[in-house]
């Protein structure tokens, strides 16, 4: 069932239907009514915008002793419950650490819905060398600032440490 036919069913029902603002995982409505049953109302559709949008993630960088590493994440695109896409880490002056690979982030539904409304959340994944094979834990937050975009702050697990890159995102269709 659509959500404009929801709508008129809610409306052609005895009683008053409220419906709130619009979120990024669908419309929340509040329905009052004398006689309807709460197995008579027929919840609207979940549009799944946050889930099916591809994310794209500023450039970002991090200091190291005597250098610099940039980190390249190319567009996230949702594939179940993780968003995968390719990454490169570029490493300045030391060019033979630099590598490209695969990233996956975990976002579970709850995590999703979450982040949809708005709020902080955490995740996981790993990012996946090319040459190897080699994967790296990579955890982090995102903070939406709007429903389109907001800050993220990747974690990278190293055998020489953790390196913290900050950033920004964006969604696309």
């Amino acid at each position: 069932m659509s959500y404009d036919e929801t709508l008129n069913r809610i409306k052609g029902a005895r009683g008053r239907a409220i419906v709130l603002p619009g979120t990024l995982l669908g419309t929340f409505m509040l329905l009052f009514s004398s006689g309807l049953d709460a197995q008579d109302v027929t919840s609207p559709p979940r549009t799944g915008a946050a889930i099916s949008r591809r994310m794209l993630v500023d450039p970002s960088s991090t200091t190291v002793a005597l250098g610099k590493i940039r980190l390249i994440v190319g567009p996230l695109t949702p594939k179940g419950n993780i968003y995968v896409g390719d990454y490169q880490i570029k490493v300045v002056p030391y060019l033979f650490k630099s590598e490209t690979g695969t990233l996956k982030l975990n976002v579970p539904n709850g995590t999703a819905r979450k982040f949809a409304e708005g709020t902080e959340v955490t995740f996981t994944g790993k990012a996946t060398n090319n040459k190897g094979g080699k994967a790296k834990l990579i955890t982090g937050k995102a903070t939406p600032s709007d429903k389109d975009k907001g800050s993220v702050t990747f974690y990278v697990e190293t055998e020489n440490g953790r390196m913290t890159f900050e950033t920004s995102y964006r969604f696309a269709k």
